[in-house]
C-alpha cells in the first residue's frame, strides 16, 4: 500500500532552495517553519499579521520561493491552489499539507511545477522526530529528492503512496474512528449522559474514547465535517462499517454468544502476534488514563482576568514538585540570583518544558547531570525535541542529600516498598542494597510522588529531601543515604526565547547545542569534533543520547566553552551544519 522512504537518498544538484509557506501562522506551517529555519533554510511565509494586515501575498511568495507548501484549512485549500497554480513554473515545486490528497493533487497538476501531496500525521508537537508524514509524488524532478532528503532530516518518517490509495487509507485511519466518536458524542446527547460525570466513574478505555470525543468536538467542526464529506472514499467505507456494526448489533440484541465469539475470534486471528505489543501499550497507556482527575469545566473570564494571568506567567518559575530537590535546590538559585519569581510545581519534567513552550512560566528549573550516576537523559532528550523553542539561560550546582521518610508508627524491619524517583534510587543504590535487600524498588515521577505514596502505604518509605519531613508529617528514618558523600546535581534554568543570561548579573562563557547527523557513515563524529578543534572551540563535555526515532540513531549533546555569540562559533556552527543538523540550546 505504501513504502517508507530510507535515510539515504538520490543526489540531486539542487542547492539551498526557498521554502515558501502558504499560511506559514498555523499550527503545521509554524512547526515546519521553525523546523526548516532551525535547519538552515530559508522560509517565507504568506497570511496576515495578528492585526489583519497582509505580511506577504499568496502571489508574492510563489515568485520569490523555489518550493511552495499549502498550509491552510481544508475547506480553504482548493481556492488557494487554484488561485497559485497557474503561477508555478516548472522548476519550482507546489505541496499541500491537507488531510485528503485525490482533489487536491489533482488541480496542482494543472500548474507547470513538480507536484507533490503532503499528509502530515501530527498536530501540535514539540518535535519532527519520529512522527510520520504521507508524500504523494505526483510529478516529481530535482526538488522533490531535495525536499524528501530534508524531511528525513528533520526526523520525520516518510511514507510514499498514491492520492488514490492515501484516501482510502485515511478512511480507515481517520474518517471512520471520527464517526466511531461522533456517534458516541451523540448517544450520550440522545440519553443526556454527561460526559464530565461519566469520566469520573469510567475505566480508562472509556476514558480514552470520551476524550477523543470531547478533543474533536473542541476543535474546529466545519474541518471535521469536510474530512467526512470530501473524502471520494468515505462512501464506500461507510457503507461496509455500517454493516459490520449492524450484523454485530444483531448477534448481541440476539444473544447469539457463539456467532460473537467467532467473529471475535475471526478478528483476533487477523491481528496476530500484534496483540501481545497492542497489550503491553494499551495496559500502560491505561495506567497513565486512569490517574486523569476530574477537571472543573473552564469558566468565561473578562479581559482583565486574562491580563492579570498573562502577568502571573511573567513572574513563575516551573519546578518538579512539591517537596523535590530540583525545587529546594530552585529556591536557593533564585535566593543567588536575587529572582523575585513564585515556585510551581509540575508532576515531571516534561511538563516544566510544557509551560514554559506555552508561557505558562518565564523560567523552568530543571536538573541536567548529577555527578555520581551521569546526565539526566530525559532533559537532554527535551532540549533536543524542542528544537530550539527551549533555551538553556544558566546552570545552579548544588550538593544532594537523600533521606528515607515513612509514617510515624512503621516498623522499619517490615518495609516492603520504598518509592522513589530513579535518579534518587540510583545516587542511592549502595545503602538500599545493604539496609533493605527485600524491599521492592517502585519508581516515581518525582520525590514529592514518593511522599504521597509512602503516605497512603503503610509498609513503605519514600527517599526524598529531608526538609519536607517538616510539610509532610512523615518520620525521617534514614538521612544521607546518598552513596557519594560528594553527590552534587547540575541545574539548568530554562526559558522559550534566547533571554540574555546578563539578567542574573553574569557573564555568559559557554554554549551548549544539539546535534545529529544527516547520512550515518563512518568518521563523521571525528569530523565534527575535528570543527571544533579546528576553530580552538573547547568542548566541555559531549553525550551520545539514542533519538528515539531510529534503532541505533544518535544525537550528541555537547557543550562549548564560547558564546553562541562569538565569529569563531559562528564559523563552526556553520561548517557543521554542512554535515549534520544543529540545534542551538542557549549560552550561559
Amino acid at each position: 500500500m505504501f513504502i517508507c522512504a530510507k535515510i539515504k537518498l538520490m543526489k540531486t544538484t539542487v542547492k539551498n532552495p526557498v521554502i515558501g509557506i502558504v499560511g506559514g501562522r498555523g499550527t503545521l506551517g509554524r512547526i515546519f517553519r521553525q523546523a526548516f529555519e532551525s535547519a538552515g533554510h530559508q522560509v517565507l511565509i504568506s497570511g496576515r499579521k495578528p492585526d489583519g494586515k497582509k505580511i506577504l501575498s499568496n502571489k508574492a511568495l510563489v515568485k520569490k520561493a523555489d518550493i511552495i507548501i499549502v498550509s491552510v484549512f481544508l475547506k480553504d485549500t482548493i481556492k488557494v491552489l487554484r488561485e497559485i497554480a497557474p503561477l508555478l513554473k516548472p522548476n519550482q515545486l507546489l505541496a499541500d499539507f491537507t488531510s485528503l490528497k485525490s482533489e487536491p493533487v489533482k488541480i496542482m497538476l494543472t500548474s507547470k511545477a513538480e507536484v507533490i501531496g503532503l499528509h502530515p500525521m501530527f498536530g501540535q508537537v514539540e518535535s519532527l522526530i519520529g512522527h510520520s508524514i504521507f508524500a504523494c509524488p505526483a510529478r516529481s524532478k530535482k526538488l522533490w529528492p531535495w525536499l524528501k532528503k530534508t524531511l528525513v532530516n528533520l526526523g520525520l518518517n516518510v511514507h510514499i503512496i498514491s492520492p488514490k490509495k492515501h484516501d482510502e487509507l485515511a478512511t480507515v485511519h481517520q474518517s471512520i474512528p471520527h464517526l466511531l466518536v461522533i456517534a458516541f458524542a451523540k448517544l450520550l446527547q440522545e440519553h443526556n449522559i454527561s460526559p464530565e460525570k461519566l469520566f469520573e466513574i469510567s475505566p480508562p478505555r472509556t476514558k480514552i474514547l470520551l476524550l477523543s470525543a470531547g478533543r474533536l468536538l473542541a476543535s474546529d467542526l466545519e474541518m471535521y465535517a469536510d474530512i467526512q464529506l470530501q473524502n471520494p472514499s468515505i462512501k464506500k467505507f461507510s457503507a461496509e462499517f455500517q454493516k459490520i456494526f449492524s450484523d454485530l448489533s444483531i448477534i448481541v440484541t440476539k444473544g447469539e454468544r457463539t456467532k460473537l465469539i467467532k467473529a471475535l475470534k475471526s478478528s483476533a486471528l487477523h491481528f496476530g502476534d500484534w496483540r501481545n505489543f497492542a497489550f503491553d501499550s494499551a495496559t500502560k497507556l491505561f495506567q497513565r488514563v486512569g490517574d486523569l482527575k476530574k477537571k472543573p469545566l473552564k469558566q468565561k473570564v473578562t479581559p482583565k482576568k486574562k491580563i492579570i494571568k498573562k502577568a502571573s506567567a511573567k513572574t513563575t518559575l516551573a519546578v518538579l514538585g512539591p517537596a523535590t530537590q530540583t525545587e529546594i535546590a530552585a529556591l536557593e538559585f533564585m535566593k543567588k540570583k536575587k529572582l523575585k519569581l513564585s515556585v510551581s510545581g509540575y508532576a515531571s519534567n516534561s511538563e516544566v518544558f510544557e509551560a514554559v513552550v506555552k508561557g505558562k512560566a518565564i523560567l523552568g528549573f530543571v536538573p541536567l547531570e548529577n555527578y555520581t550516576v551521569g546526565p539526566v537523559r530525559e532533559t537532554m532528550k527535551k532540549l533536543f525535541s524542542s528544537q530550539g523553542k527551549v533555551r538553556i539561560i544558566s546552570e545552579f550546582s548544588r550538593p544532594i542529600a537523600h533521606a528515607l521518610l515513612g509514617i510515624k508508627d512503621l516498623n522499619e524491619n517490615n518495609v516492603a516498598r520504598i518509592y522513589a524517583h530513579p535518579q534518587a534510587a540510583a545516587q542511592s543504590k549502595k545503602f538500599l542494597q545493604k539496609n533493605f535487600p527485600k524491599a521492592e524498588i517502585v519508581e516515581t515521577t518525582s520525590a514529592g510522588k514518593a511522599i504521597t505514596s509512602a503516605q497512603k502505604d503503610p509498609a513503605s518509605l519514600a527517599i526524598a529531601p529531608a526538609e519536607s519531613a517538616k510539610t509532610t508529617g512523615l518520620k525521617i528514618f534514614h538521612k544521607n543515604i546518598e552513596d557519594d558523600p560528594n553527590n552534587r546535581t547540575r541545574f539548568i534554568a530554562i526559558a522559550r526565547q534566547n533571554v540574555p543570561c546578563s539578567m542574573f548579573h553574569v557573564p555568559c562563557r559557554k554554549t551548549a547545542i544539539a546535534f545529529y547527523f544527516k547520512k550515518n557513515k563512518a568518521g563523521q563524529l571525528a569530523s565534527a569534533l575535528s570543527i571544533f578543534a579546528q576553530g580552538k572551540i573547547n568542548l566541555s563535555r559531549i553525550e551520545s543520547i539514542p533519538t528515539e526515532k531510529k534503532l541505533g540513531e544518535f544525537f550528541f549533546f555537547s557543550e562549548c566553552e564560547v558564546t553562541n555569540t562569538s565569529a569563531k562559533f559562528k564559523k563552526a556552527e556553520l561548517e557543521l551544519k554542512k554535515i549534520a543538523t544543529v540545534v542551538n540550546l542557549g549560552s550561559y
